[in-house]
């Protein structure tokens, strides 16, 4: 059995959403990572469970622990951090394990480096830095450095001109959007890893099936009346953060389309779109540095030595 010092996480439900949101949007740096959607609809993957105490949020990734790690995510809040991240390293070893942190910020990982010097092991994780656009640029792709996305978009509605629609997604449109995710798998399943498409179609199927509960908000593409594409996301704090994005490859430039009509569409209010990770595809990669990132947020892995 723990001992008392442990804290008390409970597993993230949809009645926590309310909560979790105010630290996450004011703490969590637009981070994908510090997502109520997240915490809620990757249970599978992650089985983030939280304790909220003393003003902040903590976040246990229970799916990721292991004999010798406890794994959580930074603790949120304001003031008193060296000692939110002391409440964490004593519940770890109430649990008689050492605490491991996911994805730290820079800043996050240099609040740890400056309270406890010496005490932790840091790993960057290139391939899990997310890409984040000022939302006005995404917008509207403007200026030199963007005039090939500018002009691609442009080539896109010339061509198809009113056979063409981008529109929200209304809960008239979730069945056609899960119809069109199972097409997409089905073509894609032999180019990519399987077992990660089905994890992510099993997490389309219940992000769509709570669509309004969990706050997101996303665009529809049509050409002649058939789906070909679609996205959506949600708002954490000034970045609207973009979950899923699906598109027929076959058609050019409607990636390019969806991105932009999805930030006029439903970022409004937010500085800042987060494109999330690239995950060290060579070839995502090159196409988030493509759209020219305003800020990478880095990451890290943050150990407890022994």
């Amino acid at each position: 059995m723990p001992e008392k010092s442990a804290l008390a996480f409970e597993p993230v439900t949809f009645a926590d959403y309310d909560r979790i949101f105010p630290y996450t949007a004011a703490y969590g740096e637009g981070s994908c990572q510090h997502s109520p959607v997240s915490m809620i609809s990757l249970a599978e993957k992650y089985g983030d469970s939280v304790c909220i105490q003393g003003g902040f949020l903590y976040t246990l990734r229970s799916r990721l622990c292991d004999e010798a790690y406890r794994v959580y995510l930074a603790p949120l809040g304001s003031s008193g951090i060296a000692q939110a991240y002391r409440r964490i390293l004593e519940d770890a070893a109430a649990h008689g394990k050492r605490a491991k942190f996911i994805t730290l910020t820079e800043k996050q990982a240099g609040l740890v480096k400056d309270a406890f010097p010496d005490r932790f092991a840091f790993q960057e994780e290139r391939d899990l830095a997310e890409y984040q656009y000022r939302a006005d640029r995404m917008a509207a792709f403007p200026g030199g450095e963007l005039r090939k996305r500018r002009q691609e978009v442009h080539t896109f509605w010339n061509q198809y001109g009113q056979r063409a629609s981008v529109e929200r997604i209304r809960p008239e449109d979730f069945e056609s959007c899960l119809q069109y995710e199972r097409k997409w798998l089905r073509e894609n399943l032999e180019t990519h890893d399987a077992d990660t498409l089905m994890r992510d179609a099993r997490m389309i199927d219940f992000q769509i099936a709570h669509f309004d509960t969990l706050r997101l908000s996303g665009v529809i593409l049509r050409i002649d009346g058939a789906v070909c594409g679609f996205c959506y996301g949600t708002p954490l704090g000034d970045t609207y953060d973009v979950i899923v994005e699906k598109a027929d490859r076959g058609i050019p430039h409607c990636y390019k389309v969806l991105r932009q009509e999805s930030t006029k569409q439903c970022a409004a209010g937010c500085r800042y779109v987060n494109m999330e990770e690239d995950l060290g595809l060579p070839g995502l990669r090159a196409l988030k540095m493509a759209y020219k990132p305003d800020r990478l947020l880095r990451k890290l892995i943050v150990t407890e030595r022994k």
